[in-house]
């Protein structure tokens, strides 16, 4: 005889009480995840059909002598990019390519943008060849302009070199001189002109923004233009705000520009004989 299993509806009730919030819990969730996937595939077909999609903005960090324009062409970047098919590290790479750039990096930033960060070699000023400029490295280098370096020189020009002077050490020894000079007075210097004289081929004149000229010697340059604050002061003592040429090339003596007396200074700077 079979025995069947008896089941009590109180029972009954208390377990498909015990299940029903378990159902429901479940059914919320399957609707949560449920909306959450559609509202996906909505966000991401809004999102590749529109503008979004598109390379939106580049942010260039770094930038001093090369221009903005010219990293994008070389980085062949355009506003019209499909911006998830960009790769970042091809765009460093091409960047690099710059005469003047030795290290770029590129980052994604938000949803479209990009940031490049590069760095540039150190850029001390330019050398005028009369049809064009070149720039002049701190290692005493010169990059002159190409297909891919259009040279524009916001800072100091060397003029009156040639390319035969070019082709001597005149240029190298000097500008490694020059790099060993106090950073303020180096940031006065707004020009320099090449000018040999009787034999010395390595003479320059320094025109400062404070109004003064300098004659230098490429050999003694650094050890002269210790005392040129020192010679400054002394000179004002004698005449406020008086400008004029100071020869520390040979004789080590300020001649102003007209109407006041020269002064003849020591090897340390100091004033030694005042002439007529």
């Amino acid at each position: 005889m079979n025995v069947k299993k008896v089941v009590f509806m109180e029972q009954y009730r208390q377990k498909n009480k015990q299940n029903k919030p378990k159902k429901r819990l479940k059914k919320r969730l399957n609707t949560f995840f449920f909306s959450l996937f559609v509202m996906g595939v909505i966000g991401g077909v809004f999102y590749f059909t529109s503008p979004l999609r598109k390379l939106s903005m580049v942010y260039f960090e770094g930038l001093n002598y090369v221009s903005r324009s010219e990293v994008l062409q070389l980085a062949n970047l355009s506003y019209d990019d499909d911006y998830f098919k960009l790769k970042t590290k091809k765009i460093a790479s091409q960047i690099q390519k710059h005469p003047l750039i030795t290290k770029a990096v590129v980052t994604r930033v938000g949803l479209n943008e990009l940031r490049i960060l590069v760095e540039e070699k150190d850029v001390i000023g330019c050398v005028d060849m009369g049809d064009g400029y070149q720039y002049v490295l701190s290692d005493g280098h010169l990059i002159e302009q190409s297909n891919t370096l259009d040279v524009v020189c916001p800072g100091t020009i060397i003029y009156g070199l040639t390319e035969k002077t070019l082709k001597e050490p005149v240029l190298g020894l000097f500008i490694e001189s020059m790099m060993k000079l106090d950073p303020i007075l180096i940031n006065l210097i707004k020009e320099i002109h090449y000018e040999p004289l009787y034999g010395d081929n390595n003479r320059f004149s320094l025109f400062l923004q404070d109004g003064n000229t300098i004659k230098v010697n490429s050999y003694s340059m650094v050890e002269k233009l210790k005392y040129y604050q020192t010679m400054v002061d002394q000179v004002r003592q004698l005449s406020e705000g008086q400008c004029g040429t100071y020869y520390l090339d040979v004789g080590d003596y300020f001649e102003p520009y007209s109407g006041a007396n020269s002064v003849l200074f020591d090897n340390k700077g100091e004033q030694d004989v005042q002439e007529e």
